[in-house]
């Protein structure tokens, strides 16, 4: 009896099939309503990114979010990048930053290097938080810091 029991439980087996065959391993309520909710967390998200040049120039610096609000950036949070860049990598870097939060990873990670750059020299992490293999990745309670203490010049993205 146990081995036949084990012998419909392997590989491509048993239950494996069944749940296939009813299919389970589709999109299903659950994953709907995850991506559903996923998308109110990022309704406050900026839509079309304004160069840091661009920003500084603006008496009342801001963008549109998905949802058509505006997203203000602080003008000395902006003069604190615009100090640690070069007139072309200001008018390259492209803001509100997005620092990129998903639920099976304990980081959040940060894919502009440009970004990565100027936020590691305003921050001055020296060695800590390099920019590797395409990204730079900050532990949750550390991004959520310092999108409250950047005005507007980082955002967080979950998904």
């Amino acid at each position: 009896m146990r081995e036949s029991i084990e012998k419909d439980f392997e590989a491509g087996q048993g239950l494996i099939d069944v749940c296939r065959w009813a299919g389970v391993d589709g999109p299903g309520p659950l994953d709907r309503w995850i991506s559903l909710e996923l998308g109110r967390l990022n309704s406050g998200l900026v839509v079309e990114t304004k160069s840091l040049t661009r920003l500084l120039g603006e008496s009342d610096p801001a963008c549109c979010t998905r949802e058509g609000d505006l997203h203000p950036f602080d003008p000395q949070a902006l003069a604190r990048f615009a100090s640690v860049l070069t007139r072309e990598e200001a008018d390259a870097l492209r803001l509100p930053l997005t620092l990129r939060v998903r639920g099976d990873s304990d980081e959040a990670i940060l894919t502009d290097e440009l970004g990565a750059k100027a936020l590691r020299a305003v921050e001055k992490f020296d060695q800590a938080f390099r920019f590797r293999d395409g990204r730079m990745a900050v532990p949750h309670s550390l991004a959520i810091d310092l999108v409250r203490r950047h005005g507007g010049v980082l955002q967080l993205g979950f998904g």
